[in-house]
């Protein structure tokens, strides 16, 4: 299955972590599918002109929020609803978010959607040493979710 999905697309390495493509662009909303691979993580990053829905297709992904009060929630994206796994997940406009492989899965391929469209110039990806010291209460987790600036 893996193989197949890499050779389906035409991959790019996203600059906040892990594979992606885009699959669809309109004036209301963008949509692409990304892949997690083995080591690979999204880095704490927000978007700013809108909120992002988090779809599963394969495999199993914990998203990091942290709220503007400093909060921290995992979303459990995958389709074991009995264990607390939702197949769809949001992140409020202009929140920090973060992504990564549960544990034990050895690749996971699903769907981002924003909506309105999606550019890089509303994408703030995180500097580790201005994050922790906004939210220090999670330091263990932004630098381990985030590289050295």
């Amino acid at each position: 299955m893996l193989d197949d999905i890499l050779s389906a697309y035409g991959w790019y390495d996203h600059p906040e972590g892990p594979k992606f493509v885009q699959t669809h662009r309109d004036e209301y909303r963008t949509s692409g599918h990304w892949l997690f691979l083995p080591g690979v993580f999204s880095a704490f990053h927000r978007v700013l002109n809108s909120e992002e829905l988090w779809l599963i297709h394969e495999g199993r992904l914990l998203v990091h929020v942290i709220d503007p009060g400093g909060g921290h929630t995992i979303l459990r994206l995958g389709t074991d609803i009995a264990a607390g796994e939702r197949p769809v997940v949001t992140v409020p406009l202009g929140t920090w978010q973060a992504a990564e492989m549960a544990e034990g899965v050895p690749y996971a391929f699903g769907t981002n959607v924003c909506a309105p469209p999606f550019c890089f110039d509303e994408l703030e990806i995180a500097d580790r040493d201005e994050l922790v010291r906004e939210y220090p209460d999670h330091e263990d987790l932004i630098r381990r979710l985030t590289r050295r600036s």
